[in-house]
């Protein structure tokens, strides 16, 4: 990517600056959505207190988690982002050793009583569907979990990498539940809590499959994948984009354009190559989303737009994920446009979100920022596409 010089130094100053802040934390911190840890007894007041309350902190500039007594934590999936960054880095003892104690420590966090090897977030969750127990183990914790184990293996070829990813398989395959739709289609769940078709995590599970496959030859884990991912193909508009998710009783899908756009085009991307499935439906798809995504939710100065047809907050995440899939867009099509807008979702992020200090703010409003640093949504999620970014920059 054609960075300048100077801006290549402040993007490896804030690289260096972030890795220095999360790993004097040992990686620990807090979440947007981790409230239900306060001793507070939310749950005890019924269904809607304990969703009220993850909304509120979520949305409240003032961190109130202190006061609260709301612990800072390991959040398996950040030590999954933070293991795929290091892994993304040149070779070297010392991000081999970090690579280590990530696993290592990841190894410690497992969710017990489930098939094979599975994660879930440190801390309870509550929607109008469901409520999530701390650690209930899910495909998108896991899926994540396995892109980092997957990039560790690749890099440094360690054989812990592959038996892990064979028992996070074995989780999705046994543990989570596996729908047969009517027209024929495939969905994999979100959590063992209940079936459900939500787009991108049924995707990260066949991703899992399909990188799985790359490494053992499992026909059945490649059979599955395609299955998971020509069904999601099929529910893509023809704007280019997809909604988040379907109710498998009334068909009816939930519209929530966002950073899971990118994660849907990350994973075709991932199952097309691991599975060599090139078919011209995966590569229209590819390109008519990416298009959407590229067009629709950033601006030309590489700025990602909230929730659409929402414009503000800027999220952090949101502003990470555009990077990612630019990133890996490029690597993948050679698409000059996502090479533009990785180089400019980059600037954008280190302009408006970076503190100068290690670590990232969490949004920035129309007339006000939210400054709160969460080592996942924020740290991590910067921590790896900074990794990917310098790395494309790099092999350009």
């Amino acid at each position: 990517m054609d960075f300048s010089d100077k801006e290549l130094i402040y993007l490896r100053r804030a690289f260096l600056d972030t890795e220095r802040y999360v790993r004097r934390r040992q990686y620990k911190g807090y979440d947007p959505y981790d409230v239900l840890l306060s001793p507070f007894p939310f749950r005890k007041l019924g269904k809607w207190p304990p969703i009220l309350a993850i909304q509120l902190f979520k949305r409240n500039p003032l961190n109130l988690r202190s006061l609260f007594r709301v612990p800072k934590q390991w959040n398996p999936k950040a030590l999954g982002l933070f293991l795929h960054g290091y892994s993304l880095l040149p070779k070297s003892k010392e991000n081999r050793e970090r690579c280590e104690w990530l696993f290592k420590k990841l190894m410690e966090l497992k969710t017990s009583h489930t098939y094979g090897l599975a994660w879930g977030y440190p801390f309870p969750w509550a929607s109008p569907e469901k409520y999530l127990p701390a650690w209930s183990p899910t495909s998108v914790v896991s899926g994540f979990i396995a892109q980092g184990l997957d990039a560790w293996y690749r890099t440094y070829g360690d054989p812990r990498a592959t038996e892990a990813l064979n028992d996070i398989c074995r989780f999705m395959t046994e543990a989570l539940h596996h729908t047969e739709l009517e027209d024929g289609g495939y969905a994999i769940s979100y959590s063992t809590v209940q079936p459900d078709f939500c787009y991108n995590a049924s995707l990260l599970a066949a991703e899992t499959y399909a990188r799985t496959y790359a490494h053992t030859g499992q026909d059945e884990l490649r059979q599955m994948a395609i299955r998971a991912l020509d069904t999601v193909l099929g529910r893509q508009k023809s704007d280019g984009s997809w909604n988040y998710s379907e109710n498998l009783e009334t068909g009816k899908q939930r519209v929530q354009i966002d950073f899971h756009q990118g994660f849907v085009l990350d994973s075709i991307l991932c199952i097309a190559d691991c599975c060599d499935y090139h078919t011209e439906k995966v590569e229209s798809a590819l390109s008519e989303g990416f298009e959407f995504y590229r067009v629709k939710q950033f601006t030309q100065k590489g700025r990602a737009l909230w929730r659409l047809p929402g414009d503000y907050p800027l999220d952090v995440h949101q502003q990470a994920q555009g990077m990612i899939t630019a990133v890996r867009e490029h690597r993948y099509n050679a698409n000059r446009r996502a090479y533009a807008m990785a180089k400019l979702s980059t600037l954008c992020a280190l302009e408006n979100l970076y503190s100068g200090r290690g670590f990232w703010y969490y949004r920035k409003h129309k007339y006000f920022t939210d400054r709160t640093s969460y080592m996942r949504w924020g740290n991590a999620w910067m921590f790896l596409a900074m990794a990917e970014v310098m790395r494309g920059a790099e092999k350009d």
